[in-house]
């Protein structure tokens, strides 16, 4: 790992690291953290200013000042940067991204300010469809925010890139590391669903097919928002969850 000098901002320091082949930002609170510990998973539009790592930037400063939150924040390359083509490849690129995920959480427990019992996991779009692989496979996670996950890797990737070869042949390749296929590992370890009522890529029918999958305890909150879901409410509520599973207000 490498970092250039923090950068201060509103009372949170920003570090700006090379973590394994991606970018993260780590942030702490002028003075160490208290406890707590997040990652953030990012959403995937390469169009939109905020569909990289620094989508939840700001709101991992107002933790680091109002909790004592350490976050780390790293960059996604699957599929940021490398395109969905085949089964074989994409199988493979998405353990890779996972792996990358679990190097992340390395950093976070390897601060000695940071409460390994008090880590959550809060991810957007592919951030939460990775994230639900990450928190099924490590039990570092002790809570999960999931924002706009489909339940299967093809419903993206077969309507929106020109994947080789049958499209069931694909699903069924991709199934093991489906979202749907996967949640059911992450309990008993509370996870916090949120959604948009105006998504013009999801159903609620498809939304609540993940969240019925899932182990208890579990919620789900619906929005006045579309995909992107940039509203304040669904930030509130995800801190509020956060707080109420993993005892952030404990020092």
């Amino acid at each position: 790992m490498t970092s250039r000098s923090p950068v201060e901002q509103d009372g949170a320091l920003i570090y700006d690291l090379a973590l394994a082949d991606t970018e993260a930002y780590l942030v702490e609170p002028v003075g160490g953290g208290r406890g707590p510990g997040l990652i953030f998973l990012h959403w995937f539009d390469p169009e939109a200013p905020d569909g990289n790592r620094g989508q939840f930037l700001e709101e991992a400063a107002a933790l680091a000042v109002s909790h004592g939150v350490v976050s780390v924040l790293p960059q996604g390359r699957f599929p940021w940067f490398s395109e969905p083509r085949e089964a074989g490849s994409d199988v493979s690129r998405i353990g890779d991204e996972v792996s990358r995920h679990h190097l992340a959480l390395d950093l976070l427990n390897s601060r000695p300010e940071v409460d390994p019992g008090r880590i959550g996991l809060v991810g957007h779009d592919f951030g939460a469809m990775h994230g639900v692989i990450l928190a099924a496979t490590d039990l570092r996670i002790g809570a999960s925010v999931l924002i706009a996950p489909t339940p299967r890797w093809g419903d993206w990737f077969l309507p929106f890139w020109p994947i080789e070869g049958d499209r069931f042949d694909y699903l069924r390749a991709m199934s093991p590391l489906d979202p749907i296929s996967r949640i059911g590992e992450v309990s008993p370890r509370p996870t916090c669903f949120q959604f948009a009522e105006g998504d013009s890529y999801l159903a609620p029918m498809t939304s609540r097919e993940l969240y019925r999958a899932a182990g208890d305890p579990k919620e789900i909150h619906f929005y006045e928002a579309d995909h992107a879901m940039r509203v304040a409410q669904a930030r509130l509520e995800r801190t509020a969850f956060l707080i109420a599973a993993l005892d952030w207000t404990a020092d």
